[in-house]
């Protein structure tokens, strides 16, 4: 019994780690650091500078819990005075702020759990090591997935794109074309960063993970010096 906990434990881990990266890159300040990198690839129609920055920003924020939504995107307009989002990238702006939403909320509740275990457990002399077994588990099941995944996104970029939305969103409301405000914004060049550094900063926690939990365990054993 124990050891389905700690598979089930294990299982949390790369989501959660997944959901932190995103956490960090759906922030003001890394739209703001790719949009303003020298070779960042400029709008073929002319939309640049502070307009295109400020747009982009417009778009991250109408995702994020808490701020007007959607309505951001249907007042935005070009520089000329047009709306800038038509109907098929306001629906998928949609789509991805209920996906956001819905894994920000669930990786809390699934923090939370674990925590509660944690409390629940941490008194058991057969049940105190599961959660930090747990965690040290999915801290290496992370670095397979990663060793899987990295040479897919260095690779075959665009095979993952495909797939990523394919599998998160219904329809072709995703696919754009390049006169599109959202792809004129948020190029391939962008989404290749997001999934890098992803990969990335999924990765560091991996590492900070597996030390920590096997320094746990290790305080843990009964001659560890755990009480």
């Amino acid at each position: 019994m124990t050891g389905f906990v700690v598979i089930l434990i294990a299982l949390t881990v790369t989501p959660i780690f997944v959901v932190n990266a995103f956490r960090i890159l759906s922030s003001d300040s890394f739209v703001r650091h790719e949009l303003r990198q020298d070779d960042f690839p400029a709008d073929r129609y002319g939309l640049e500078g502070e307009e295109r920055l400020r747009l982009a920003l417009t778009g991250l924020r109408s995702i994020q819990p808490g701020s007007e939504g959607i309505a951001l995107l249907e007042r935005a307009t070009l520089p000329d005075g047009s709306p800038a989002f038509g109907s098929r990238e306001l629906r998928h702006m949609t789509d991805v702020r209920r996906l956001l939403g819905a894994a920000l909320r669930l990786q809390l509740i699934v923090v939370g759990v674990l925590l509660a275990l944690w409390i629940g457990l941490r008194r058991s002399p057969r049940w105190r090591t599961v959660v930090p077994r747990g965690l040290q588990v999915g801290a290496f099941l992370t670095f397979a997935i990663a060793l899987l995944a990295v040479p897919v996104i260095l690779l075959g970029f665009d095979d993952f794109f495909v797939q990523f939305h394919s599998v998160f969103f219904s329809g072709d409301t995703w696919r754009f074309s390049t006169r599109d405000t959202l792809l004129r914004l948020y190029p391939e060049a962008f989404w290749e960063d997001v999934s890098q550094l992803a990969a990335g900063i999924v990765v560091l926690q991996a590492v900070v993970l597996a030390v920590a939990a096997t320094w746990w365990l290790r305080r843990l054993r009964p001659d560890g010096g755990a009480t």
